[in-house]
């Protein structure tokens, strides 16, 4: 059997094409050309665009036997019941709809019954405020049809309007009591008429359509998986799906997701209870992570320096270190602020570039443990934790991570995880193994902490948790003397 898998992450197209006899695995990658000035909202039809061609160039000349999906989650589009474009995809990093969500945080009641009810934060990334935001403008949502590029993309193949519940989990429409899109949320949002994917299961599939069989040089016919969210099947893709084990990305922003069989709910509503397509996920995610790095580097340095010159700069020896918040993007976990801002605190004169550098690696580093010990906190210490983005093209940044967690991490060697897990997805649903080959790691690599280098950072972390209880939205900052 030949799956081609297609991938709409945030900044690339991608493919995968898997062969089951031959246990080939050809990845193909394209950055997405996206127009406008605002790079956080996409034309829906262009991406599907530049990922059915990129598609047809993977699968030319050989015969696909299934075709599977995988995207981002919270993104949202409004469309006419034809698919016809009302807004563009208003993908996670857009945050329209954070005074809105200020606003309604001020509830505490209402944040903790919507939180208890889908899982979801008030917090502007999620569809069911994106809706909201453009209701309040004035916008009529009754019979549009509200979607996402993942879910745009199966209805372009295949004329379905459905979706998965674990795709649906990352709108905040969606019930943690049961499976199916929350109604009295619906309602209490004011969004009552606004018209929603069939939900189906994962393994569900659906006929490809003559038009878009001529398109992707695919047979029409040829089954076409309900997708999923890339960071559900980042779990897949890891064998990371047994209770107790942890994926840890950093990339584009930074994800932790712990496996469980049950929908965990924080006290302090601090981690997202979402489905996945094999149970359920208690995560928490930071947005700024790779995406701060690349912003410092050429910031810092300018658009000619390399990450693989600046590696060897970086030093683990102890010295006074400025603090850099990364809230660039805004904060998703643990406090939800989405009007949260990023910066430099504690600058010196004799700190130069490389230790304001360096310094963004310890923030975002120091966020994602801020997270973790939540996750902790409500679920207990993982059994494992699997670490993979482009955090381990740098041995230094690697190191870092797991000296600040006082974690072993099992280093995945696994290029595009989230696709590989479309592609096992796919296998599952067709009765066949998803343990390919190819496709499994059997002897990760593992980083080891370093106890007297975790010490120092127990240290600094304080100091981090001091400055971000400082900086939170209203607070006044005052400099450390």
């Amino acid at each position: 059997m030949i799956i081609l898998a297609l991938e709409a992450s945030t900044t690339s197209a991608k493919t995968m094409l898997f062969d089951t006899e031959t246990q080939e695995v050809s990845v193909r990658t394209r950055r997405f050309v996206i127009g406008g000035e605002d790079a956080s909202i996409r034309d829906a039809e262009s991406i599907f665009t530049q990922l059915v061609q990129l598609g047809a160039e993977a699968a030319a000349g050989r015969r696909i036997d299934r075709v599977a999906l995988s995207g981002t989650w919270h993104g949202m589009t409004l469309r006419e019941p034809d698919l016809s474009p009302i807004t563009g995809v208003q993908e996670w990093p857009y945050t329209g709809a954070q005074d809105l969500c200020a606003q309604l945080r001020v509830d505490e009641d209402f944040t903790r019954w919507f939180y208890e009810r889908t899982g979801c934060m008030v917090n502007a990334i999620y569809p069911a405020f994106k809706l909201m935001l453009l209701r309040s403008q004035g916008m009529d949502v009754s019979g549009r049809l509200a979607m996402d590029q993942n879910s745009y993309t199966f209805a372009r193949l295949t004329g379905r309007r459905w979706t998965s519940r674990a795709q649906a989990s990352g709108t905040g429409l969606l019930a943690t009591a049961h499976d199916d899109w929350d109604a009295e949320v619906i309602a209490r949002l004011g969004l009552d008429g606004v018209a929603l994917p069939e939900l189906v299961d994962a393994d569900v599939s659906a006929a490809l359509t003559p038009e878009a069989a001529s398109l992707l040089g695919v047979a029409a016919g040829t089954p076409v998986q309900i997708p999923g969210p890339d960071g559900a099947l980042n779990q897949v893709g890891s064998d990371a799906t047994a209770a107790g084990d942890m994926t840890f990305s950093m990339g584009t922003s930074g994800a932790l997701r712990l496996a469980g069989a049950e929908p965990a709910l924080s006290p302090r509503m601090s981690t997202w209870a979402y489905r996945s397509t094999t149970g359920w996920l208690s995560g928490a995610a930071a947005s700024g992570c790779t995406n701060c790095v690349d912003w410092a580097k050429d910031q810092l340095f300018g658009g000619g320096m390399t990450f693989e010159a600046l590696e060897p700069k970086l030093s683990a020896v102890e010295r006074d270190m400025p603090l850099f918040m990364p809230f660039l993007f805004g904060e998703r976990c643990p406090g939800w602020q989405d009007q949260r801002r990023g910066g430099f605190l504690e600058l010196h004169p004799r700190h130069g570039r490389m230790d304001m550098y360096q310094a963004v690696l310890h923030g975002v580093v120091y966020s994602l443990y801020h997270c973790y010990r939540e996750l902790v906190a409500l679920n207990g210490e993982p059994r494992r934790i699997i670490l993979s983005g482009g955090v381990l093209s740098s041995p230094f940044w690697t190191q870092l991570t797991a000296d600040v967690f006082g974690r072993e991490m099992e280093l995945s060697s696994l290029q595009h995880s989230s696709i590989a897990g479309a592609v096992k997805t796919a296998l599952r649903a067709a009765g066949l193994s998803p343990r390919q080959p190819a496709l499994t790691e059997t002897d990760r690599e593992v980083v080891t902490p370093d106890p007297r280098r975790t010490a120092h950072h127990a240290g600094e972390f304080e100091r981090y948790l001091e400055a971000y209880a400082r900086t939170m939205p209203g607070q006044n900052v005052r400099g450390r003397s």
